[in-house]
């Protein structure tokens, strides 16, 4: 099943999560089952295409319509709303780096950054140019993982 927080507009499927890449609302055709005005809330790229999340504006059905890179229509899916993403500006949990996986660091670091943040960490010397990139990254990595490196 296709999944959508309709806060934040995640879409939850085939065991990911996608961010909208826009939230435009546009007409984008009509229900199946009332025959009222589909609009789309959300917009998302996939490695197949696009997915369009759109709700009826009489019967609030939600779709999720699939397309491929050059926007030909591949079909539509039912689309129901999921329990709302935890906020992570909100009450984010903060941690050391020497405590979180490293697979987790990886997506985001790279290894120069990471061994200097375990240096700064542990009071050994480290490159300053690879903190200031790491520190960059920050928000980024809170925003994937929910987690505040604390340094």
């Amino acid at each position: 099943m296709y999944r959508v927080d309709l806060e934040k507009k995640y879409l939850f499927f085939e065991g990911q999560k996608f961010e909208p890449r826009s939230v435009e609302g546009n007409f984008v055709g009509f229900c199946s089952l009332c025959e009222g005005e589909l609009w789309s809330f959300a917009y998302y790229q996939v490695a197949e295409g696009w997915m369009v999340a759109a709700r009826c504006d009489k019967c609030d059905k939600m779709v999720l319509a699939r397309y491929d890179s050059s926007w030909s229509w591949k079909g539509d899916f039912d689309l129901e709303a999921a329990e709302p993403a935890r906020s992570t500006t909100e009450h984010p949990k903060t941690s050391s780096i020497l405590d979180l996986p490293r697979e987790q660091l990886e997506v985001v670091f790279t290894p120069a950054e990471l061994r200097d943040m375990e240096r700064c960490k542990r009071g050994e010397p480290y490159t300053r140019q690879n903190l200031y990139r790491a520190r960059a990254k920050y928000e980024k990595f809170e925003r994937l993982f929910g987690v505040r490196i604390d340094l």
